[in-house]
């Protein structure tokens, strides 16, 4: 069956297993720096395609927001020589949540908005990007976001998350590149 953009997907049993395709492994959030005028910042919030290092990342902090979501089953070659990543998550049964309650959700755990779909948490440096109705599910009383966008900002990007947030102002993602699955 086929996922979202870099992954196929089945069921087996009462989990879905995940693979990674066309040697996509999800997206990475940072920031670039651009040529503007001296009146602009020149720093801009951005998502390139994560490293398989990256991705692997993604799925324990995953982990850290609920325990026991992803688990490694491993690495193969496909045809073509093509390295892929196969996890596996619980199947869920999608129950609709709306943007409000993911608000709330997040505001629970400590997280401050910083942009439509995006939160972000001082306290252990905790980054959840892509957080949007598609991406989280309801299990009972219980949001679980099953394919978020977590990292650990640093460098420049840390102090322009904190900057922006000090000014009271919210970030915009920028989608710039075509991933190698060929979607924009």
């Amino acid at each position: 069956m086929r996922g979202g953009q870099e992954h196929d997907w089945y069921r087996e049993g009462e989990r879905i297993v995940k693979v990674t395709r066309h040697g996509v492994f999800g997206l990475s959030p940072g920031i670039e720096l651009a040529l503007v005028s001296s009146s602009q910042d020149a720093r801009h919030f951005h998502l390139w395609e994560a490293t398989p290092l990256e991705y692997l990342e993604r799925l324990h902090l995953q982990n850290e927001l609920t325990a026991g979501l992803n688990a490694f089953e491993g690495v193969i070659v496909q045809a073509g020589e093509e390295m892929a990543i196969v996890t596996s998550q619980p199947r869920f049964d999608l129950v609709p949540v709306t943007t409000a309650e993911i608000d709330t959700w997040f505001a629970t755990l400590g997280f401050e908005k910083i942009t439509d779909a995006a939160y972000y948490r001082a306290e252990d440096n905790l980054g959840i990007f892509d957080a949007h109705d598609k991406n989280l599910v309801r299990a009972g009383d219980v949001l679980v976001p099953f394919d978020v966008i977590p990292c650990r900002p640093a460098g420049g990007f840390l102090k322009f998350i904190e900057d922006t947030l000090a000014a009271g102002h919210s970030l915009r993602a920028v989608r710039t590149v075509t991933t190698k699955g060929g979607a924009a």
